[in-house]
């Protein structure tokens, strides 16, 4: 640590038990309390709101600043009751005068520093945790390139908080902070509101739990020399077979060793077998895995906790397609085995007529989809081709969401169901790109029988404005999305060329973020389904609309993010008559 002694007057003009003011020749404030013969010295400034401590009132060594109550120990700066603690300086006495040392221990200030914001984070406080991380962010400690800024060290630590805490492995709060991080490095949002969102939406997720158990390695304690030296060549596989076989603990030990020594690629190897295999929880498996790879490149040191929480989640995920409403997607599955499988980006064209009538047949509803996607398969068309049009059958399918349904007492259907058809497009390209033929193959069954399952949301007349519509000359499309105003909205999307709906994406980001909804589950959705949509625009050949019809239709619209009338009504009919609620299938 170094040194940095400034004088702060003598001795006697620190009267005993009373704050007292100090400055230094740049302005910056310490209030200083004699007591017990020592002076203890603290930051002026409280950390709530920057209000004077030396105005406070001190009592039994507890400083209490007067504007909002906040009580600090003076000894240790630790706070008693309030949030996070204060500065405190080191001081001492020579020749009759008080010596105060600016200079920071930095390591034992991180220290501080981190502590505080993860405890901010378990309590669920957004603005605390965000002053923690510009606190952090101000001691300098991260010195590389990175569109995060000065809150790249909170964003981290957000990763690697949320991840450890995850009751049930990787969530929503995870998968939007790895969308809102690349947000904020295009420029798309600024870092400290996409911090609150997601320190938000992390915290409440997770509120008051500790960190996750973690179950024992497969070989106890071992020195990382020793596990690197007897690694086994299969291990990858062994963590599908833990997975399978819902030996949870045993699946998350092996993903901690496989990432420590092959890193996140590793990770990916090991776990795309078995997230191709079905769809899992609504499409979550591949659309979190997905996002736990981007947090990991992201965030190297939160890695082992990002996809050993990833593989929790998938321990604990409902493989959708073993049940019984999708027979269909289950014999297509079972037929690639038999098939000369192409590479992801195959040797036979995708493209125009041919194109719009395998996504025709998508749309038209589970065993369509699934037949069509085999048949290109045979053919020799790639998955990623084939995945690229089913993504942009999803956001018909989106676009067309019938909101009637979110009015129903009697049924469990919402928008949201439908963005999975979107996200798990896209993530299940993402994952593509790296899968072996068989996987990547599963992968475009899989998103094209889930695409076609949800037929039923579709609307009678889709694009119908819902509102009133005032589409005035010179109104730009984010105005319109302000006014909630979905057919203005529309109408002006139309008129966009490429170049037009790409910015669109980006100018629409800020309110996906910060004011399409409340609950952060819709925020994330929100964010996430934006996202998915840019990015599937981003890799279409011939890109039309259709992707930000689909956004448009999804996040402008007010819905009811919480309805006690349908809970309560979909209990009493169970109760009543024990029969499940409506549902997509």
């Amino acid at each position: 640590m170094k040194s940095d002694w400034i004088d702060l007057g003598p001795l006697s003009e620190f009267p005993a038990e009373v704050p007292v003011l100090r400055k230094d020749d740049a302005g910056r404030r310490f209030a200083c309390v004699l007591r017990a013969g020592e002076v203890h010295a603290l930051d002026d400034r409280c950390p709530h709101q920057g209000y004077p401590l030396s105005q406070g009132a001190l009592r039994g060594g507890v400083l209490t600043c007067a504007w909002h109550n906040w009580k600090f120990d003076v000894a240790s700066g630790a706070c008693a009751f309030g949030g996070e603690p204060v500065r405190r300086y080191a001081t001492r006495v020579d020749g009759g005068r008080v010596l105060l040392n600016r200079a920071a221990d930095t390591a034992a200030e991180a220290r501080r520093l981190v502590a505080g914001l993860r405890e901010a984070i378990l309590r669920d406080e957004p603005a605390r945790a965000l002053r923690e991380g510009l606190r952090l962010g101000a001691l300098g400690l991260h010195r590389g390139e990175t569109g995060l800024g000065s809150l790249h060290l909170a964003f981290e630590v957000l990763a690697r908080d949320g991840a450890e805490r995850a009751e049930y492995g990787f969530d929503h709060g995870l998968a939007l902070l790895a969308d809102l991080c690349a947000w904020v490095e295009r420029g798309w949002v600024p870092a400290e509101e996409a911090f609150v969102v997601a320190a938000h939406a992390i915290g409440e997720a997770s509120a008051r739990l500790g960190p996750r158990g973690k179950g024992p390695g497969k070989a106890g304690a071992r020195s990382p020399l020793a596990r690197i030296a007897d690694f086994e060549l299969d291990e990858p596989a062994k963590v599908s077979e833990a997975l399978a076989a819902e030996r949870r603990d045993e699946a998350e030990a092996r993903m901690r060793e496989l990432v420590e020594i092959r890193g996140a690629a590793g990770a990916r190897r090991a776990l795309l077998p078995f997230v191709s295999q079905h769809l899992y929880d609504y499409g979550h498996g591949a659309i979190f895995l997905s996002k736990a790879l981007e947090l990991a490149e992201r965030f190297s040191s939160a890695a082992d906790e990002v996809l050993a929480a990833s593989t929790v989640q998938l321990a604990w995920a409902t493989a959708d397609t073993s049940l019984p409403p999708f027979a269909a997607t289950r014999a297509a599955l079972a037929r690639l085995a038999d098939l000369p499988l192409p590479g992801p980006d195959g040797a036979a064209p995708l493209e125009g007529a041919e194109r719009a009538a395998f996504e025709a047949e998508v749309l038209a509803g589970e065993q369509p989809a699934v037949e069509a996607t085999v048949r290109w398969l045979a053919r020799g068309a790639g998955p990623l081709a084939l995945l690229g049009a089913i993504g942009h059958a999803a956001a018909v399918r989106l676009a067309r969401f019938d909101s009637a349904w979110e009015a129903r007492l009697d049924a469990e259907v919402g928008v949201l169901d439908v963005t999975h058809a979107v996200t798990f497009a896209e993530a299940a390209a993402a994952l593509g790109r790296e899968a072996l033929p068989l996987e990547a193959a599963h992968l475009a069954v899989l998103a094209a029988g889930f695409v076609g399952k949800l037929r039923k949301a579709d609307a009678a007349a889709p694009h119908a404005p819902r509102g009133p519509t005032t589409h005035a000359p010179g109104r730009t499309l984010l105005q319109a999305v302000e006014a909630r105003d979905v057919g203005a909205a529309l109408a002006i999307a139309r008129e966009l060329d490429a170049a037009g709906r790409r910015r669109a994406f980006a100018e629409l980001a800020p309110f996906a973020a910060f004011d399409a909804a409340v609950m952060p589950i819709f925020t994330a959705h929100a964010v996430k389904t934006l996202e998915a949509l840019e990015r599937l625009e981003s890799s279409d050949p011939a890109p039309d609309g259709a992707y930000l019809a689909a956004l448009l239709t999804h996040v402008v619209p007010v819905r009811r993010e919480l309805s006690a009338r349908r809970i309560a009504a979909v209990a009493k009919k169970f109760m009543s008559d024990g029969r499940p609620p409506e549902g997509l299938y």
